[in-house]
């Protein structure tokens, strides 16, 4: 830690150098509408006397302004917001130094615009900024009643796999945050515990900046929850009712006043998920070719409840606390059927018929504390928080086996018990310093302290009574504590927005066992630079340059050494002598808004050093092994395009392009052999508005076979469709959704060796239809479309 200090104050002084420059004039302001209230994000333009833009920015929550580096002359400020009208002032600067405070600017409602703008806001909107993509989430049909994982399948570069895995540009190796922060809710894959009501915007970082953690090669994907911004009472109730069973209810109170602002929200889930899986193998063991088919049926049921309570409390216009806490129980009851036909080349097939019944209890806890300070300084801030993530989850297995296959080795019997737990205390401070001209310097400190427990027990039965099956029984300790420190600089010269940032993190790792058969201990110290550049090409189009270097740890449950026994015929395993991977990234943006046309392409390179890749492998006792593994390196090139067309008022077109190429070493250790090759995917999105409260919605999704390691995945496409109605002045929506109507969201591989053939099938689940119902209380238009735009806290 004494290594992080050292450095951390190195970092502030080199920033210090960086940020010398002299000042000039500057405008300040707030921007307030008619009944008083700020107008946060409203556009402020200078224009010179030709009419030329010379700078703009955008208000903050709070409705101020500032415009800085303005040279003696005269000039004209234009202040606009969509739904009121545009105000022109001419101003003019006599001195050099002078610091022009234009008081409270009035904008009046323009009744005429603010439909139109009510319908737009309805809508899902993508926009982007110096270090990150923003996709603002609307009242879209598909995600009404949905949750995190309806709102993540329409977010550009952004796809959630058939078997749930969440991807950034097809990579899984992405860190998912909620509010900036990282959550055991994502980290167990509990996104279907967000409501997608509850979800403001979703920010995409393919190469985020120093401020962030240095985990997730692929980058970050930080989901926004909404935040009351109305004074007074208001909240909302939303119900859902589905086919297959799927049932919700979540509604949320809220109030704010002066000094509190408080909120909260609940959700009860009873939801019901059919998964069909399939295998057709043919292996050459000792001269003799052997055929298995194995087929599957699995029923999972959920029952779910969860509840986020939390409070600002104003200790006045300066300082804040925020306190919040979440809680999530669920009890997840699976039946699973595999029936195995195994056969010897010119001998008669054997049967096995494998039922089994899991029982998982798991809850999850977040505790999180926050104190902001703002200054007299505009832009001066400093924050520290505090969070603390704990969870327990219990998961018991019995699986009974039946058949005249039994005769080749198959346990009769099985049952498994898995007991995990976790503890997670996060502090960290940031501090965020405006210096002269446009310049802003951020630091901050951060530490981690990570403790997960497991005990895994499988046992048969023989002779009579349990015994331990095949000597799995162990308990596992994991402990992770990462100290970090960053420092990061962003200014202009002239058109040229830049950022610059370094971080440094110190990790220590240590995996212990009751056996001592997985125990050791890791520690490195690594360096992250990032670069971001930024350039108006012309008053709507812009350009992006940026690179990072990020970091991929194992997880516990990569390096988990004990096998899943669900399937006799492969055994999953983590791999305890896992290495972290480092990737560096250079990526090239452009985004130009027509009239009726958004245009988004992208170009990037990923380096990576010992990336993960999960290979099937025959073990000394001729059983199947997946397992994951470090090859040597891996190489990308991509590009990617993201279209949006306004056809007309009522009809809008969004596309999404995606193409990759990579090349991948192994070596003679792991046996991965090179490999090469390209792969691609799309999304197309129709939104049709046939009236003002009605709408329509359709998604196509298309993912291109990928080769990866060893295995083959191939080509999947899903087809869903939405419809939302609005009554009572938009109090009330009404929605239908269909996911995956034509049940082709399926993940297919094959693995071909010299000595066996695999192919492979999955389907998490099948179509899925909703009804969604919700009602907003005390919630006019005019509020709904400005909250749209606000930013989270």
């Amino acid at each position: 830690m004494k290594k992080i200090v050292f450095i951390f104050y190195l970092l502030i002084n080199v920033s210090f150098l960086f940020a010398q420059s002299e000042g000039n004039a500057k405008i300040t302001g707030l921007l307030f509408d008619e009944t008083n209230q700020a107008i946060p994000y409203a556009s402020v333009s200078l224009f010179n006397m030709e009419k030329e833009l010379l700078q703009g920015c955008i208000t903050d929550d709070l409705g101020a302004f500032n415009l800085d580096k303005i040279p003696v002359g005269s000039f004209q400020l234009e202040f606009q917001y969509l739904g009121f009208q545009t105000i022109n002032q001419t101003i003019e600067i006599k001195k050099k130094n002078e610091k022009l405070d234009l008081g409270t600017v009035i904008l009046k409602e323009d009744s005429e615009q603010l439909g139109e703008v009510l319908v737009t806001a309805e809508k899902s909107k993508y926009s982007l900024r110096l270090d990150k993509k923003i996709f603002e989430v609307g009242k879209d049909a598909l995600t009404q009643g949905g949750s995190a994982v309806e709102v993540l399948g329409q977010v550009p570069q952004v796809a959630v796999q058939p078997d749930g895995t969440v991807t950034l540009r097809g990579d899984s190796q992405v860190q998912i945050l909620i509010n900036g922060r990282r959550s055991g809710m994502t980290m167990n894959n509990a996104l279907d515990q967000i409501p997608s009501d509850n979800i403001e915007r979703v920010e995409v970082i393919t190469n985020p900046s120093a401020s962030f953690d240095a985990s997730g090669s692929a980058g970050i994907i930080n989901i926004i929850l909404k935040k009351n911004m109305k004074s007074g009472f208001s909240g909302q109730l939303g119900l859902t009712a589905g086919i297959p069973a799927n049932y919700v209810v979540h509604p949320g109170v809220s109030y704010k006043s002066k000094k509190v602002n408080l909120f909260s929200n609940l959700r009860w889930r009873y939801s019901d998920y059919n998964g069909l899986y399939s295998t057709r193998q043919e292996r050459t063991l000792l001269g003799t070719t052997q055929f298995l088919n194995q087929d599957e049926i699995e029923d999972r049921h959920d029952d779910g409840r969860s509840g986020y309570f939390g409070m600002d409390y104003y200790l006045n216009d300066k300082n804040t606390i925020t306190a919040a806490y979440y809680r999530s129980a669920t009890k997840d009851t699976d039946y699973t059927e595999l029936t195995y036909a195994l056969q010897d080349e010119g001998q008669p097939s054997l049967g096995i018929l494998r039922v089994g019944n899991s029982v998982e209890n798991r809850n999850y806890n977040q505790l999180e504390f926050n104190y902001t300070k703002t200054f007299k300084q505009e832009g001066r801030k400093w924050e520290v928080s505090f969070q603390n993530d704990f969870w327990n989850s219990t998961k018991d297995w019995d699986l009974s086996s039946s058949g005249d296959g039994l005769s080749t080795g198959v346990a009769e019997a099985l049952r498994t018990t898995s007991k995990s737990s976790s503890k997670d205390y996060v502090v960290e401070t940031d501090m965020t310093l405006p210096l002269k001209k446009k310049g802003e310097m951020e630091f901050g400190l951060k530490f981690e302290n990570r403790i997960v427990k497991n005990d895994y027990l499988a046992e048969t039965f023989l002779e009579e009574e349990w015994t331990v099956f095949n000597q799995i029984d162990n308990k596992l300790n994991y402990g992770e504590k990462i100290g970090a420190a960053y420092t990061q600089y962003g200014s202009s010269i002239k058109k040229l927005e830049y950022m610059l940032g370094l971080r440094v993190e110190s990790t220590f790792v240590k995996t212990e066992d009751e056996e001592d058969s997985y125990s050791s201990k890791r520690s490195y110290v690594n360096v992250f630079p990032s670069v971001h550049l930024s350039y108006p090409l012309a008053e709507k189009h812009s350009m992006q340059l940026t690179y990072s270097r990020r970091i991929n740890r194992p997880s516990l449950w990569d390096i988990y050494p004990f096998n899943s026994i669900k399937d006799f015929n492969v055994q999953e395993i983590g791999n305890p002598n896992l290495d972290p991977s480092f990737t560096d990234g250079v990526e090239l943006s452009t985004l130009s808004i027509f009239e009726k046309i958004t245009i988004n392409p992208s170009l990037y390179y990923k380096h990576t050093q010992a990336p993960f890749q999960n290979i099937l492998f025959e073990d000394a006792n001729n059983n199947f092994v997946f397992q994951p593994i470090n090859v040597d390196k891996r190489s990308e090139v991509g590009g990617d395009l993201s279209l949006r067309y306004q056809a007309h008022k009522t009809l809008t077109l969004m596309g999404e392009f995606n193409v990759l190429y990579f090349t991948e070493e192994g070596n003679e250790v792991n046996g991965f052999i090179d490999t090469e090759g390209t792969t691609w995917s799309m999304r197309f999105i129709k939104s049709l508005r046939l009236w003002k409260d009605f709408q329509i919605q359709t998604v196509f999704d298309f993912q291109g076979a990928e080769q990866s390691a060893n295995i083959k995945y191939l080509s999947s496409h899903t087809l869903s469709f939405g419809l939302s109605k609005n009554f009572m002045k938009d109090k009330i929506n009404v929605g239908f959704s269909a996911f995956n109507v034509l049940d082709s969201r399926v993940r297919r591989a094959e693995i071909k060796t010299a000595t066996y053939q695999i192919e492979q099938r999955g389907r998490r689940y099948g179509p899925r239809f909703a009804l969604s119902f919700l009602y907003k209380i005390n919630q006019n238009p005019r509020e709904r479309m400005r909250q749209q735009q606000r930013q989270n806290r």
